[in-house]
């Protein structure tokens, strides 16, 4: 069966306001791009002047990866930081992850020292081509959904130790960190109606893979197989 990658983004006055992606097949392209549309137009963000909805065919072998196990953490003020010096990684992490906002991509960093490894700051890291195999999931668990598809791809690459994440959607407070297939979700990060939000991939690996990792998260197509809330 041949499936499609659909992606939309839209903007106004060239800030993004709003993005989403499905893998789906060629019979459900009209009405995903349908919801799509009407998600770009009614973003908390506000209302945008572009929408661009792109559809290709996906014509590569498509890698299937596990879902990563959930753990609810209502008390999640001090988590991430405890997690950072558990597992020896870098506390620039959290700094970043509540002062960078507006990034299209997520920042990629050397999980000890801190340093930025992308190659576009103002742009980052942007993790595309990623979905559910089971399409109903998404239903009435958006965000959760499709923060547990992009999550789950970046976990499966051996180089990423751990992802740490909070929404720009100002009406969604709750984040995640990933590591060694677990989600995290952590609840309560923000203040309500914040617009901070963004994502921090912290990479262990040789210098001269960082290149093809970021090529894996921006172009491999992946659906991600046993979603945990089905």
């Amino acid at each position: 069966m041949s499936l499609y990658s659909i992606k939309m983004r839209a903007s106004r006055a060239g800030a993004h306001i709003s993005g989403a992606e499905r893998i789906v097949p060629q019979a459900d392209i009209a009405t995903e791009v349908s919801a799509l549309t009407e998600r770009a137009l009614t973003h908390p963000h506000g209302v945008p002047d572009s929408v661009n909805i792109k559809t290709t065919l996906l014509t590569e072998e498509i890698t299937r990866v596990p879902a990563l196990q959930v753990v609810e953490v209502p008390q999640s003020q001090t988590f991430i930081p405890d997690f950072l010096r558990e597992h020896g990684l870098s506390e620039a992490a959290h700094e970043l992850l509540y002062t960078v906002t507006g990034l299209r991509g997520a920042m990629l960093i050397d999980a000890h020292t801190g340093e930025r490894l992308d190659p576009n700051e103002d742009r980052g890291v942007r993790v595309t081509n990623m979905d559910h195999v089971v399409s109903s999931v998404r239903e009435g668990k958006q965000h959760f959904a499709e923060a547990m598809a992009l999550a789950s791809k970046v976990n499966f690459h051996p180089n990423i130790v751990a992802e740490l994440c909070i929404s720009d959607d100002p009406n969604y407070t709750t984040g995640y960190v990933a590591h060694e297939g677990t989600y995290y979700r952590l609840a309560n990060c923000k203040e309500p109606g914040a617009t901070i939000g963004t994502r921090v991939f912290l990479y262990n690996g040789p210098q001269e893979e960082i290149a093809d990792t970021i090529d894996y998260l921006e172009h491999t197509p992946v659906l991600v197989e046993g979603w945990p809330c089905t």
